[in-house]
């Protein structure tokens, strides 16, 4: 398979006291990914929180490699200290989008 959009489906374990804290990092980065949309970001991001799990879902729509890597860049001085709230390294499973759009 040759498509260059990806979809990014992270999970985060926030550490059991850092469920609000965990939520205030996330809106964070919703507030930078929605400042550099334009400039090389996701085409969709948004987050999600499973009450029963006390999980963290995050979901992202990337044009290409090269949108995913500017994305990274650009959330990384907001996750830096990430692991002070959650359990262990996210899981992020990566999938490639095909799609009939041109």
């Amino acid at each position: 398979m040759n498509d260059t959009m990806q979809h990014h489906h992270v999970t985060l374990i926030p550490r059991g006291n850092k469920v609000t804290e965990t939520y205030e990092l996330l809106l964070q980065c919703a507030k930078q990914v929605s400042l550099k949309k334009n400039e090389n970001g996701p085409i969709s991001w948004c987050a999600s929180y499973d009450e029963n799990k006390k999980h963290f879902f995050v979901d992202a729509l990337f044009p290409s490699q090269e949108a995913v890597e500017f994305h990274q860049k650009n959330l990384k001085p907001i996750l830096e200290n990430a692991s002070e709230l959650i359990t262990a390294p996210p899981e992020t499973i990566v999938r490639h989008v095909f799609s009939t759009a041109p």
